[in-house]
């Protein structure tokens, strides 16, 4: 389904706000001490928690007038407290201990030898990563407990704005229950929006956003394999999804590039392929023959498409 354009609005104010709270809490973490790194961080944590829980409350405060205007006739049985969803974190640890994550990554790869430039920097996108990631995830918290205290909402759907990376892409659109929770990754600026009798939003799916991108956006979001199977008719969410079980295998003599995504009996690939076999500890059987990424289908054709579609069919790229 195709967001309302309040609810873009909403998605870009609340990635807007993730993202200046990570460029505010950066140079606290450049600033540090590098005779004294774990002083110098525990000095800075407080302004530093103090920034992320701003960022989470504005976040959260977002929430119900953002509803009341796309829902202006769902009543609703209470209103969200912002509060209770700042100074920790989605899966309740507090933030001192979340924040000090920088610090003990920082220390490891000193440890390993690494360059106090680099270290520091490395330091620096994981303090941000943290920071972009709570303050989205306080906000999209306090969203959903907006929509579950409005007996109207029956579901939701996420909303994905360009850029985004590829997992997002797909499942843009998608339509959850209610009691279902928002899977995100880290720096994820996905959000959602309710869905009641009245109000729908209209039908669009992954291929829309697809089509829509630059072909360098795509090439950024997907990779040049994957582009060139989705234009060979591959499905768009296979060739996803493979990427989560990428592997290597020995086949044709030689080290390919496989997956195990989809290759039990319940999957496409894996009814397709055949041959299959439980492994010990294994719930379900899985194919034995290795199911290959389409960066190593269009290696093996060599140019011949016509081949390249006959094993994006066999290997489950396209239903």
């Amino acid at each position: 389904m195709s967001p309302s354009p309040g609810a873009v609005e909403y998605q870009e104010r609340q990635a807007a706000l993730a993202a200046a709270t990570a460029r505010a809490v950066r140079p606290l973490w450049e600033q540090v001490d590098a005779e004294d790194m774990r002083g110098s961080w525990a000095a800075a944590m407080p302004r530093v928690v103090a920034l992320v829980t701003a960022g989470q409350l504005g976040a959260a405060r977002e929430a119900d007038p953002y509803l009341r205007q796309l829902l202006p006739d769902a009543g609703a049985e209470g209103r969200v407290v912002p509060g209770a969803l700042a100074g920790v974190a989605g899966d309740g640890r507090d933030l001192p201990g979340l924040l000090a994550y920088p610090l003990w990554h920082a220390l490891a790869r000193i440890a390993r030898g690494l360059s106090l430039a680099v270290t520091i920097a490395s330091g620096a996108a994981l303090l941000e990563l943290l920071a972009r990631t709570l303050v989205a995830d306080a906000g999209r918290a306090a969203t959903l407990v907006g929509m579950i205290a409005r007996p109207a909402v029956t579901s939701y759907v996420r909303v994905v704005e360009l850029p985004a990376c590829a997992r997002c892409i797909i499942l843009a659109g998608r339509e959850y229950g209610i009691s279902e929770g928002f899977a995100r990754h880290p720096r994820c600026d996905c959000t959602m929006e309710p869905v009641t009798a009245a109000h729908r939003p209209t039908p669009v799916d992954a291929m829309d956003v697809y089509r829509s991108m630059s072909a360098a956006q795509q090439r950024e979001a997907f990779g040049a394999a994957a582009v060139r199977a989705i234009g060979d008719g591959a499905d768009i969410a296979q060739v996803v999804n493979a990427r989560r079980g990428m592997t290597t295998a020995t086949r044709y003599g030689r080290r390919v590039q496989a997956t195990t995504e989809g290759t039990t009996r319940r999957g496409i690939a894996g009814r397709r392929l055949g041959r299959l076999e439980r492994a010990d500890g294994q719930r379900y059987r899985a194919s034995r023959t290795a199911r290959l990424m389409p960066e190593e289908i269009y290696r093996l054709a060599d140019g011949d498409r016509a081949h390249a579609l006959r094993l994006l069919r066999r290997h489950g790229y396209v239903v």
